[in-house]
């Protein structure tokens, strides 16, 4: 038998060659679409991660920005649960008994100034002739008049009646006296009188006429009668009132709209510019009231417009120097009747709770914003006056009637809260995240597990 030679099959050799050319091509494809692949995910990474950032600052804005809402947290609060209002009652025009020249024309210089303090509808009829016929009293100081001295005020007079939640009650020991600018007043259930009573405020349990403050006032003195009255209803706490009702009429009709306020402790977080309230502590380090910021508010800007000072009623913080001089230690000139012009032009009232003043000239609209807050805890006493004849004549002649009641047995009370917490804030760039670049937390640990060797898995596993 012949040996036979073995030679390898060369269809063998071609197909491990064809193999070898196919696999390095397929590698080279695969390597292309790798390529191709990483950068094509280059601009869209950077696309979502814009997005991303984008729709975070928009989230944060809301955080920034926009992180106290009130809300209504109740409908049906009852009248019960908040304190009926501090009254403050003020004669505001008078006609002198005394019918020589002089106490005539002196009660009519004060009827005036009144009337322009208090902005009463008289005011938008006075024109500059009004204020000049009293020039000899242009240097005299209106607030020293000794007009107080002579009338001789006393509860016990000033007042006929008086009814407190449907009971009669002595005058006197529900009311107190006080001062105001060039004015008396009589005071109830105000934490700030002098002498108050320790048990105020005082609270109602019922809505309707005669069912809290009602009292009545004579008319005629020795000296004087009285032709209108001025009535503040506002906050035990406060020396202002949100509203000022005056007239002449024999009955003043007044009800009450409380609304009450109050905010949670973690607003305290957000500057006052954006909760626009103090806290209770935060009050205390002021040192001062609303009433009292909107005091100096409005005095100062009396200054800027008229180049003249107020002296700030008893028990005010403003100013404790005693300006009887006509001038201030500070050097501030004291405004006197040659200064209510000035006054009336303005349109300066400063028995006003207002937080805005409105400097609109010639039809374009301006105001002044006195960034006066009040407290997160606070309840707003508004009011709709009405007015009206009592049907006899004598009547009429002999009294003044005023009615304070609360309107409704029931309000609303609004609440103070975070909009968007912290929390909420890192809630919303987590699904941001998620949504558009697919971050996790988990997958950023896994992701960095993942580059070390010690840590992967075996390909073939």
């Amino acid at each position: 038998m012949s040996a036979i030679d073995w030679k390898p099959d060369p269809s063998l050799e071609d197909n491990d060659d064809d193999h070898g050319a196919s696999k390095k091509q397929k590698k080279k494809t695969e390597g292309r679409c790798v390529s191709t692949r990483r950068f094509t995910r280059v601009p869209f990474k950077i696309i979502a991660a814009l997005a991303t950032v984008y729709v975070s600052i928009l989230s944060s804005e809301r955080y920034f920005y926009y992180w106290v809402q009130t809300s209504i947290e109740r409908t049906d609060m009852h009248v019960s649960e908040i304190d009926f209002p501090a009254v403050t009652i003020i004669p505001i025009n008078f006609t002198s008994v005394n019918v020589s020249k002089k106490s005539q024309r002196f009660s009519k210089a004060y009827n005036l100034i009144q009337s322009v303090i208090w902005q009463t509808p008289m005011s938008a009829r006075l024109t500059e002739e009004n204020f000049t016929e009293f020039s000899d009293y242009d240097n005299w100081n209106f607030q020293t008049w000794g007009i107080l001295e002579s009338w001789q005020f006393n509860c016990k007079y000033f007042f006929t009646e008086c009814q407190w939640r449907r009971k009669a009650m002595n005058c006197c020991d529900i009311f107190r006296p006080g001062k105001t600018f060039n004015g008396f007043a009589f005071v109830f259930n105000s934490n700030l009188s002098s002498g108050r009573d320790e048990t105020w405020p005082w609270s109602v349990a019922a809505s309707g006429a005669y069912s809290g403050l009602n009292v009545r006032i004579r008319r005629h003195y020795s000296q004087f009668t009285i032709n209108t009255l001025g009535v503040i209803v506002h906050e035990p706490t406060q020396y202002l009132g949100v509203s000022i009702d005056y007239s002449s009429e024999d009955r003043i009709v007044i009800p009450v709209e409380p609304l009450r306020f109050t905010a949670e402790l973690d607003v305290r977080a957000r500057p006052v510019n954006m909760r626009r309230c103090y806290f209770e502590n935060e009050v205390t380090l002021l040192n001062q009231s609303r009433s009292e910021c909107i005091y100096k508010c409005h005095i100062n800007y009396i200054f800027i417009k008229c180049n003249c000072s107020l002296k700030l009623p008893e028990g005010y913080t403003f100013n404790n120097e005693n300006n009887t001089d006509g001038k201030e230690k500070s050097g501030r000139r004291i405004c006197g009747v040659k200064d209510l012009h000035c006054f009336n032009k303005h349109k300066l009232s400063l028995f006003s709770m207002s937080n805005i003043i409105e400097e609109s000239r010639d039809n374009v609209f301006t105001t002044v914003d006195c960034g006066c807050f009040p407290q997160c805890d606070h309840t707003q006493y508004h009011t709709s006056t009405y007015t009206e004849r009592l049907s006899t004549h004598a009547a009429h002649d002999e009294e003044i009637e005023i009615d304070v009641y609360f309107q409704e047995e029931t309000l609303f009370s609004y609440r103070s809260m975070l909009r968007f917490t912290l929390i909420d804030l890192m809630v919303s760039y987590g699904g941001i995240a998620g949504l558009i670049m697919g971050i996790s937390v988990l997958g950023f640990i896994n992701n960095f597990l993942d580059h070390f060797a010690c840590c992967r898995l075996p390909h073939d596993s």
